[in-house]
């Protein structure tokens, strides 16, 4: 927001009274400093717009962030909200007045901030399967139920392992710390980071394909290097790059 400080202007013809208001001007002068240090205040308590948060955030999440702030679920292939259509479509624990938009392809996302809640597909008698390829439309729904769960998940060092141990009063690395680390990012990260970068390609959306490139080196730098400190140095930054996308698209579907 810009302001713009109007000061009155004095004009004095006299030398006589220009001797004689000083006093007069030294009160013209204050009052006119007092009033821009109010407004100078006030442009500091302006509340910022969710647009102005989105614009201040560092590249590329300011990008990532307005285009998931302008994104909206599909209309197309909505299951109605009825419960002959819920029982059709075999939707099970799920009413159609729950806050849930259904589709036919077997995805549930969330009414309001779009984020992936459910997928339905089928399964082989040892229950693998994989779930149906999403609509372009649907992709960014998926990609924020990607990250949710990696931020409700956490990072393993909740599991109480720690970094070192002592050993004849020395500081050892402790292998089983690295360990769970590349498993973290082997059997679970990786994969979806790869599927995120797949589908930004797929939508030739350069800032996302970035951050997924970025963020899938942090963490192949992590699980190749023998050095503990630096393991956990690029794992970390890998972590930090997923929690600064959460709270991107927490922002822009707030």
């Amino acid at each position: 927001m810009k302001f713009t400080y109007l000061i009155g202007t004095l004009t004095v013809t006299s030398a006589l009274l220009l001797a004689g208001c000083s006093t007069n001007e030294t009160t013209v002068k204050k009052e006119a400093t007092t009033d821009q240090a109010s407004n100078i205040e006030k442009e500091k308590n302006v509340e910022l717009t969710k647009e102005e948060k989105i614009a201040e955030l560092p590249s590329p999440y300011n990008e990532i962030g307005k285009h998931f702030a302008e994104w909206e679920l599909p209309k197309e292939g909505r299951i109605p909200k009825t419960k002959e259509a819920y029982e059709k479509y075999e939707i099970d624990g799920y009413e159609p007045y729950d806050k849930v938009v259904f589709y036919t392809n077997g995805y549930g996302f969330d009414e309001k901030m779009g984020i992936l809640s459910y997928a339905s597909y089928e399964t082989d008698e040892d229950g693998q399967g994989e779930p149906p390829e999403p609509t372009p439309d649907q992709r960014e729904g998926i990609i924020m139920g990607t990250v949710d769960e990696w931020v409700g998940d956490g990072d393993y060092v909740i599991d109480g392992v720690p970094m070192y141990y002592e050993e004849n009063g020395k500081k050892v690395p402790n292998k089983e710390f690295v360990e769970n680390l590349r498993l973290d990012v082997e059997d679970g990260k990786m994969s979806d980071l790869l599927k995120i970068r797949s589908y930004a390609e797929k939508d030739e959306f350069k800032p996302l394909e970035d951050w997924a490139n970025e963020t899938i080196n942090y963490f192949v730098d992590a699980t190749e290097s023998e050095d503990i400190e630096e393991v956990w140095a690029k794992y970390s930054k890998g972590q930090d790059n997923v929690e600064q996308l959460d709270k991107t698209i927490k922002l822009a579907r707030e």
